[in-house]
């Protein structure tokens, strides 16, 4: 009984420790598998990608591959010798250069306090037509130096192509008039290269060069609009002394001749400049001249007809029998078209011979007693561009102003004492007797008045 209890003791044990055995088996188990889950899996290397082995052509096709070859190589040289981007960028940058640095000398010079908001917009626009046509130039030399790039890609595998045709050409005992177009192939590939090559070096050198120069307009626009913002923020606040204080006048008197010279100086030379660069559009303004010329001689010899038959075109007849005149004013207004880059200084000599067409022309259509007041409007323009031209000398540009509105004063005086007579005299005409040659005794006025259109008095 003993024995009988102790032997199922003995199994009862042994079955607990194979199933302990067993568990503990599984638990290592999951655990090792989690383990090697989380543990990051080395990363597979790519397989380095074998270089293909350069594809000869074969023997059959020597010739016909060669002769293609050689005119692909030709027409690359062709366009590289006839592209003249960059010969054309490199002769108007050098100018553009010249311009640029006219206008950095007159724009230190302008800004100042005091300068008129429509000198700064104008100084801005000149500025953005320069950073316009730099940005242009960038991306057409961004655009040749990616060209020459592939291109010169394209020739490192050609040559790789015909070295290992040379190479299977040598093996297999291949004719020497095929080794020779071979040869000339390779020859031609080296050639192009260096042109390529030379070319490429050529753009991004002067790629380096109009970088600079933008950077040069972008500072000279970032003052311009620092100026804007600093002048609208002192619209109502004195920014100088005034013109009669003794520190002006001993300032003018140091520096006013110096300012001038320096100043004038650089817009002649921003205009030469333009001269020299643009000198076909002259000849095209001069061109349309001859045009507008003989379109109006043409309609000079109709017009008689027309009015005829319309008397209401009679006061149009009046500008038509002034076929020059007209031509030449049409001709300024057309140049805004073609001299749209022009510096300011090319603007204000066109807008002062502007002047002599259109006094010619008004004279023409207005009645006589309004000459003054025609004379008087070209006086004060006259004197207007003239203190546009000396904005960059600040003690003139403010003597100018000076004298423009004292004149205005006077002739609205004399303007409104004028009219007043005028106003009198057609208010009180029974008071005023007619005396001979057309003047009118005014007990009124108390002095004697002209008639309109009548003659002197004899």
């Amino acid at each position: 009984m003993p024995n009988d209890y102790g032997i199922t003791l003995t199994m009862t044990l042994a079955r607990r420790a194979a199933l302990l055995l067993v568990g503990l088996l599984l638990l290592c188990f999951a655990f090792g598998a989690q383990a090697q889950d989380a543990s990051p899996s080395p990363t597979a290397l790519p397989s380095p990608t074998p270089t293909a082995a350069p594809t000869a052509v074969p023997l059959p096709d020597i010739v016909s591959a060669s002769d293609s070859a050689s005119e692909g190589l030709n027409d690359i040289q062709s366009e590289l010798s006839s592209n003249k981007t960059v010969d054309n960028i490199t002769r108007e940058l050098a100018a553009t250069t010249k311009e640029i640095d006219a206008r950095e000398l007159e724009t230190r010079r302008i800004l100042r306090p005091g300068v008129p908001l429509e000198t700064l917009g104008d100084f801005e626009t000149r500025w953005q037509k320069l950073a316009d046509q730099l940005t242009a130039w960038g991306r057409q030399l961004t655009d040749r130096a990616t060209a020459h790039d592939r291109e010169l890609t394209q020739m490192s595998a050609t040559r790789t192509t015909w070295k290992a045709t040379l190479e299977l050409a040598g093996k297999s005992n291949a004719p020497p008039e095929v080794m020779q177009r071979i040869n000339q192939v390779l020859q031609g590939i080296d050639a192009t290269e260096e042109m390529l090559q030379n070319r490429r070096a050529a753009v991004l050198s002067l790629q380096t060069r109009v970088a600079e120069q933008t950077q040069r307009v972008n500072s000279g626009l970032r003052s311009i609009k620092s100026a804007q913002g600093a002048a609208v923020n002192r619209l109502w606040v004195q920014d100088s002394p005034p013109i009669w204080s003794p520190e002006v006048r001993t300032a003018a008197a140091q520096s006013l001749g110096r300012d001038s010279q320096v100043s004038l100086g650089a817009q002649a030379a921003l205009v030469r400049n333009y001269l020299e660069r643009e000198s076909t559009k002259l000849i095209y303004a001069a061109l349309l001249f001859i045009a507008f010329a003989f379109i109006m001689l043409r309609v000079k010899r109709h017009v008689a007809r027309w009015t005829d038959k319309d008397r209401a075109l009679d006061r149009t007849n009046r500008v038509l029998q002034l076929p020059f005149s007209t031509a030449s004013l049409l001709t300024i207004i057309s140049a805004r078209l073609i001299l749209n880059d022009a510096p300011r200084a090319v603007w204000l000599i066109l807008a002062t011979l502007a002047l002599i067409p259109i006094v010619v022309l008004l004279r023409r259509l207005i009645d006589r007693h309004l000459f003054p007041i025609v004379n008087a409007l070209v006086v004060f323009y006259f004197v207007a561009q003239l203190r546009a031209l000396a904005a960059s000398i600040p003690v003139l540009s403010r003597i100018i102003l000076l004298l423009e509105t004292v004149g205005g004063l006077i002739f609205l005086i004399w303007f409104i004492r004028a009219f007043r007579t005028t106003h009198d005299i057609e208010q009180n005409g029974s008071r005023c007797g007619l005396h001979r040659g057309g003047w009118l005794r005014c007990d009124h006025c108390r002095g004697l008045v002209r008639l309109r259109g009548t003659s002197k008095l004899s």
